[in-house]
């Protein structure tokens, strides 16, 4: 029997951008999935989004929760993960998309190797309107190499944190393995991480197993104004940051 996959969509009042999410999820060919949903809207217009696609064919894997106020978006991400019952985890953001083969293609690769705790693959760019807007060049941190490959944990990590760069993406492009994270997503060495919780995420597992990148794109971004990473302050906050990774790294032995 296929392991089951849990998709994990955090959202706060985006219920348009939320439902293309979201049937981008119930699509997917992988077949043993669960859909969490956490909504941490101020209206009930994604509510009904939810209700409506719970009653068609495959809504029962959807379980929604909404919460009594706002607790903000790095809460929500840690409480949707504990909402969790599957084996493997892929967050959605609510306002990208998955290619329908995202799960099934990833889940090959976790399957057929132990050791992997992550993968990972490109991704396209894609407006407020779903138009591509580019496809990123050989090299650059969403098409890191030619082909699928497997890659050490620690080497990529090191990478990662000698550049402070997220070399693998958002919470939407990489599935990983749930025992492999020890920590609360965004978390490190028992320290929050405010902006760049995702890239925290991925060195702590990278740090305990190796990581698969694929080639072809199997997930899209979109950019759009409302974006928390588009935040004029997004800069200052990341700076917050620093000594955190600092830390971890001198902690787990990479410089």
């Amino acid at each position: 029997m296929n392991p089951l996959v849990s998709i994990l969509i955090p959202t706060f009042n985006r219920p348009d951008y939320f439902e293309l999410a979201l049937r981008s999820a119930l699509n997917q060919t992988y077949p043993t999935i669960e859909i969490v949903v956490s909504d941490n809207s101020t209206d009930n217009l994604t509510e009904q989004v939810v209700a409506r696609y719970q009653s068609m064919p495959r809504g029962s894997v959807i379980r929604y929760y909404r919460n009594p106020e706002n607790i903000g978006p790095l809460a929500n991400q840690q409480k949707i993960l504990n909402l969790a019952q599957g084996e493997f985890i892929n967050y959605l953001n609510d306002d990208d998309l998955f290619h329908p083969q995202k799960i099934e293609k990833m889940m090959r690769h976790m399957i057929s190797r132990p050791d992997v705790v992550l993968v990972a693959s490109q991704r396209r760019v894609i407006d407020k309107k779903g138009n591509r807007i580019y496809v990123p060049p050989l090299g650059t941190f969403t098409q890191l190499y030619s082909k699928d490959t497997v890659v050490d944990g620690r080497t990529l990590a090191r990478q990662m944190l000698s550049a402070q760069t997220n070399y693998l993406g958002e919470p939407t492009t990489v599935l990983f393995r749930r025992n492999a994270l020890t920590e609360p997503f965004g978390v490190m060495a028992g320290k929050q991480v405010f902006f760049a919780v995702d890239m925290a995420t991925w060195i702590n597992l990278l740090t305990r197993g190796n990581g698969v990148y694929v080639v072809q794109p199997l997930s899209y971004l979109r950019y759009h104004s409302e974006q928390l990473s588009q935040n004029k302050y997004a800069k200052e906050i990341a700076k917050l940051d620093y000594k955190t990774f600092k830390r971890f790294a001198d902690l787990n032995g990479y410089y």
